[in-house]
């Protein structure tokens, strides 16, 4: 008869035990029972580690104790120590015999209590265990209980090896045998006992010299890739011939925990002592601050060439780009852009955070070359990068050739600057899809994170899945949290999984949620609602969480140990995977959904705003204000904050267009074709005016005009005259640069009129000089020169020394299409080029004087510039030429200013071929076609094309020569001839395709 607490015989037992499945294997080898050893007890198994966390099982179950331990004397140190201070410490209620067991109660009631108040039972199997008759009574009272054990009441746990009677030969154990495993062995019986540890993933010692801008949150119980693994060092150490690699795929595949593992693991810190993490999934993570923030870390790591931080402060971002590409020169710097789909178009505005991996176009008002000649694009123009700087990057780094350097991108999206016609990827750049978990690394992980099966049960389980990582580590949470079957394999078999593998990943993640209890749900989904990465205060103080800090603090384990949610360490922020956000936001109704972003916007508006905006970084904490204040559905509130707080800074001070573009979409909930959700239409007016201008800056003019076309018809309708003349100029130069030069010209003709009305000349003025430049683009050279003349008399009566500044620029560019004329008379002449030369002269020294009366107009100094080295090229003054044309394009860079930036390249392309520079003028053409064909710019567009034609046709490559030529031709023909053509183009086109023709024959 068993003890209760005395040592009076050594074969002293708690048992009891039952059947589990008649073909169950060793979850580390063979059927259970065959090896042979010596009986004796072993060495005992080390506690589970200190810094491992567990979530204590859900209370309100039909059990007073969660688990009863059975085991021999012999084993009492070990069970009453480490085995018994271990499960409590997890929050586990353990009834025992030493302490629970009631004095003077017979140990068979004892025995029969325990098992049946406890979920489960605890076998401790040693040679001294089954020596004892009381075993097999034990067993018996146990198999009457559950024959079946479908709900695996059963536990069995290996200290010892030996060999198990035939009875136990057919029960799944856990291993506390081989030391190897005793910390998988400690992760297994913990989830089985409903207790499952979330195994913080190790601290890393990084490099004191590495730039980890965002550490990745990494889950735990990364397992595998070791091929992945491979590739990438094989790539950082021996592929010379490409500096730049992509890892593209899906959401969830494990992109950047692959790159972030093999950063910590592979990368040695002795060969590669620079090295930048940088990830675009952070909120305030944006290309151009990556620039800045790299090149002061890398100017702080002795670049001497850099010249130091406050040097790269003073660069504009293009000049930053430049700078790093330099730095990429010398060997030993890695640069990882995690999460790069996020700089392209599609991936790109503040919804990004709830996307799945759809990358929808936008609708183009005419295709592209390469569309129009049916070359397929997988993403179309949502694979365009937002930033020009980022192309210019991507581009450099897949073309020059003595980069030592090496930059890792991951990327749901390929950017479509990395492609040649066709499809195929530049050299210099390599791309690798990251497809499926092996199954071996599934087996792996599967039992890291606590569950039982053999491996075939485990690979059975994982396949109708696709081997997806998100997926697994998801049916491992739910495994591991299975009520029924805690940690067993076979609890997987009840999840349908029936439908394509798209439907089953998305299935398992919805059975994820379901499984979580009502309030757990509401506390994702609340998660869910911020953009990124959240404190841990801010959840406590944010999320609907009524009960103690201690259930606060049990939820988020919970989610933690399902793979729902991750944890950085080192900064104790929390986020979701992309697919969970969305799939958690979605599953809000509108009402909680506005609460919890109410909620959220109050937060952030307690947060004390900085007392001088001197960075980006400090407008993002009232730009998640005005994030919240969107999501809750208050437009009117989010606009005010928006003009009030962020316009300013953003447009003026930090030109960053295309944030501002971001967040103005965001009023625009029911499409761009409709009005923003505004009360008042004076605000809708506005709003759609600066939205259209953070257009046109951006390069993106067919955006631009709908909405200045809106814009006007609300001014109409209000009887706003001055807005809406405002609003004709705005729209007609934007219609006048994608060739739509019949409604550009009606559209300034009426600002004029509309203008002579309310007697405003000032507006009058710049409708004038506005159609003179349209009308010297159709070769009207008469009425172009009346009309600039007109502008030009009413802005020298107002004394408006910045509009003649700019009419004499149009007056320069009037002078170089005439040049070009080869049907006028004073083309190719002295005269004209003259004209030229004094025109851009003194739109610069009026641009000077500007700048001395008021304040410095930079659009109008980089027209200047511009004009002025055209002209001097025009004049043989190559030198002169190249003196402004640099300066032209620096001031451009600096301020992003797109819109004469391919103007500006296509000039320095002539300039070259006259200094017999032909690859140089080759490359400066492809850049300036990239900037035209990116931005739908017409009339540049044209002018590159035929720039291409003569040199190709120079070089004797007649084919070539007639493709360019025919694309300028098309191009130049804007609204048709014989009256709404760029007409210099088009009869430059028409004669090249004529001589083409003829050198043919």
């Amino acid at each position: 008869m068993p003890e209760e607490s005395s040592e009076q015989s050594t074969t002293n037992n708690r048992s009891g035990g039952v059947e589990i499945h008649a073909n169950t294997v060793n979850i580390y080898g063979d059927v259970t029972g065959r090896d042979k050893t010596v009986s004796g007890g072993s060495s005992a198994p080390p506690p589970p580690p200190s810094g491992w966390q567990t979530t204590p099982p859900q209370s309100g179950d039909q059990f007073e104790y969660d688990v009863f331990i059975s085991y021999s004397s012999q084993d009492k140190d070990w069970v009453r120590g480490d085995l018994l201070r271990a499960l409590e410490q997890r929050g586990l209620r353990v009834i025992v015999d030493f302490r629970d067991f009631r004095p003077g109660a017979p140990s068979i009631k004892e025995i029969e209590r325990a098992i049946l108040t406890s979920r489960k039972t605890l076998l401790i199997l040693t040679p001294d265990y089954l020596a004892s008759q009381w075993t097999e009574f034990e067993n018996l009272l146990l198999q009457t209980l559950e024959p079946s054990n479908q709900n695996l009441r059963l536990i069995p746990l290996l200290k010892a090896r030996y060999d198990l009677p035939i009875r136990l030969r057919m029960l799944t154990y856990v291993n506390f045998v081989d030391p190897d495993d005793w910390n998988i062995a400690w992760t297994i019986l913990l989830t089985a006992l409903g207790a499952p540890p979330i195994q913080e993933a190790p601290a890393k010692e990084t490099p004191a010299t590495w730039h980890l801008a965002h550490p990745y949150g990494m889950p735990p119980n990364f397992t595998g890739r070791a091929d992945e693994r491979a590739m990438l060092a094989d790539w950082l150490d021996k592929d010379i011939g490409n500096s730049l690699l992509v890892i593209r795929a899906l959401g969830g595949f494990g992109k950047s925990a692959l790159a972030w593992h093999w950063l910590m693991h592979d990368v040695d810190a002795k060969q590669w002592p620079r090295a930048v993490w940088w990830s675009f999934y952070e909120g305030d993570a944006s290309f151009e601050s990556f620039l800045r923030e790299t090149l002061e870390y890398l100017a702080g790591e002795r670049a001497t060439h850099l010249g130091g931080a406050s040097h790269v402060a003073s660069l504009g971002p293009r000049q930053q780009v430049d700078e790093l590409l330099k730095a990429l020169q010398r060997p030993g710097t890695l640069l990882i852009l995690d999460g790069f789909e996020r700089q392209l178009r599609a991936f790109s505005g503040m919804n990004a955070a709830y996307q799945g991996d759809e990358a929808p176009s936008p609708a183009r008002a005419k295709p592209t070359r390469s569309e129009a000649e049916g070359v397929p694009r997988s993403a179309g123009e949502g694979a365009d990068c937002v930033s020009p700087f980022a192309e210019h990057f991507l581009r450099s780094l897949a073309a020059l050739p003595n980069l030592r350097s090496k930059v890792l991108m991951t990327t749901r999206l390929r950017p479509r600057i990395l492609e040649v016609r066709g499809g195929m990827m530049l050299g210099g750049c390599r791309e690798e899809e990251l497809k499926q978990m092996q199954p071996a690394d599934a087996v792996a992980f599967f039992r890291a994170q606590g569950v039982r099966g053999s491996r075939a049960e485990i690979e059975a389980a994982c396949a109708p899945y696709g081997y997806h990582p998100l997926s697994l580590r998801l049916l491992a949470g739910l495994i591991v949290g299975d009520l029924q079957q805690p940690g067993d394999i076979a609890a997987a078999k009840r999840l349908d999984v029936s439908g394509d593998l798209v439907q089953r990943q998305h299935h398992v993640l919805e059975h994820a949620y379901a499984s979580l209890t009502p309030a757990r749900q509401n506390f994702l989904s609340r998660i869910a609602c911020f953009r990124g990465a959240v404190s841990y205060e801010a959840l406590q103080k944010t999320c609907e969480v009524s009960e103690t800090s201690q259930v606060f603090e049990a939820d988020l384990r919970d989610l933690l140990a399902r793979g729902l949610l991750h944890r950085d360490e080192k900064t104790n922020r929390f986020d979701l995977h992309p697919i969970v956000r969305r799939y958690a936001y979605d599953r809000l109704t509108a009402s909680d959904r506005s609460a919890a972003h109410t909620q959220l916007r109050d937060y952030f508006a307690a947060v004390p705003a900085p007392g001088k905006v001197q960075t980006l970084d400090d407008l993002m904490p009232v730009i998640e204000l005005y994030h919240h204040t969107v999501r809750a559905g208050q437009y009117d509130e989010a606009r005010t904050l928006f003009h009030d707080r962020i316009s300013s800074a953003v447009y003026f001070q930090f030109g960053a267009y295309q944030l501002q573009t971001e967040l103005l979409r965001a009023l625009f909930p029911d499409g761009e074709d409709r009005p923003p959700r505004l009360k008042d239409e004076s605000d809708q007016a506005w709003t759609l005016n600066s939205l259209a201008n953070s257009y046109s800056l951006n390069g993106q003019p067919r955006r631009a005009v709908p909405l200045f076309e809106q814009h006007n018809a609300i001014s109409e309708k209000a009887g706003d005259k001055k807005n809406l003349a405002t609003g004709l100029g705005n729209v007609a130069t934007q219609q006048m640069i994608i060739g739509a030069l019949k409604a550009a010209e009606a559209n300034l003709r009426h600002r004029i009129d509309l203008c002579r009305e309310i007697e405003d000349e000032f507006r009058e003025a710049i409708g004038h000089q506005e159609l003179g430049r349209l009308l010297a683009y159709r070769g009207v050279w008469e009425e172009s020169a009346s009309e600039l003349a007109a502008g030009r008399s009413k802005f020298e009566k107002r004394k408006n020394v910045q509009g003649q500044g700019v009419n004499w620029a149009y007056r320069a560019l009037r002078a170089l299409l005439i040049s070009r004329d080869k049907t006028s008379e004073v083309s190719e002449t002295s005269e004209v080029f003259n004209a030229a030369l004094s025109a851009a002269r003194r739109a610069l020294e009026l641009a000077d004087e500007t700048a001395l009366t008021s304040y410095p107009g930079e659009r109008d100094y980089v027209q200047a510039y511009w004009l002025l080295g055209a002209a001097h090229r025009l004049n043989g003054d190559l030198a002169e030429a190249e003196r402004h044309l640099s300066e032209a394009l620096t001031r451009c860079r600096n301020i992003n200013l797109v819109e004469f930036e391919a103007d500006i390249l296509l000039d320095l392309a002539r300039l070259r071929a006259d200094q017999n520079e032909r690859e140089e003028a080759l490359r400066l053409a492809e850049e300036a076609l990239l900037i035209a064909e990116r931005s739908d710019y017409v009339l540049q567009g044209a002018g590159v094309h035929l720039f291409l034609a003569q040199t190709a046709l120079k070089d004797g490559d007649r084919a070539t020569a007639v493709e360019h030529a025919k694309e300028a031709r098309r191009l130049a023909t804007c609204d048709g001839p014989p009256d709404y053509t760029y007409t210099v183009a088009y009869d430059e086109a028409g004669a090249l395709l004529r001589e083409s023709v003829i050198s043919n024959q």
